[in-house]
């Protein structure tokens, strides 16, 4: 059961938030904010939605699905067909990477992303993604004249003690 919020009614809790009259008020509100917290709650479980880069998402095999979507700042929507997710592995600064790559659709006749780009959001079935993150995007022409496009961004940061390039003593 969905218990989305109308306008008129989160209007009418934020007009009382602070006159309540009785206590039976106050917990009709309270419990619809909190029904209206759990849908909300409920849909990201689902995978409906994206999440910043902060943790990183186990990812033990590259992962497959049919399509997936990826909003650039400047460039918009961009459909890869046949994508694959997968870790890469750590270079020679001990930073690890993440790639997500799949072929273009061959009716797409714009300018294509490249170079360090911004990333919006991308939506890969059964994965959270990041959002709001610069990435490296590359588009290479296969031997049957498809394009296929790599996004490539960092996943985990180094250690503070690592990134300061010496260790400090304490008394």
């Amino acid at each position: 059961m969905s218990t989305r919020l109308t306008t008129e009614r989160l209007a009418e809790i934020r007009a009382g938030q602070y006159t309540y009259r009785t206590v039976e008020q106050l917990d009709r509100d309270i419990r619809d904010l909190l029904a209206y917290t759990d849908d909300l709650r409920a849909e990201l479980a689902e995978g409906k939605g994206t999440a910043d880069c902060g943790e990183p998402t186990p990812l033990p095999a590259p992962g497959r699905a049919r399509a997936a979507e990826v909003r650039f700042t400047v460039h918009g929507l961009v459909q890869l067909l046949e994508p694959t997710l997968r870790d890469l592995e750590p270079d020679h600064y001990g930073y690890t990477y993440r790639q997500l790559g799949g072929f273009l659709p061959d009716e797409l006749n714009v300018e294509l992303p490249r170079g360090t780009e911004h990333m919006e959001h991308a939506h890969f079935p059964g994965r959270v993604m990041p959002a709001e993150i610069n990435v490296q995007v590359s588009t290479a022409v296969t031997r049957d004249g498809s394009r296929y496009m790599s996004i490539e961004w960092r996943r985990e940061r180094r250690p503070a003690a690592q990134s300061s390039g010496h260790l400090r003593r304490t008394a």
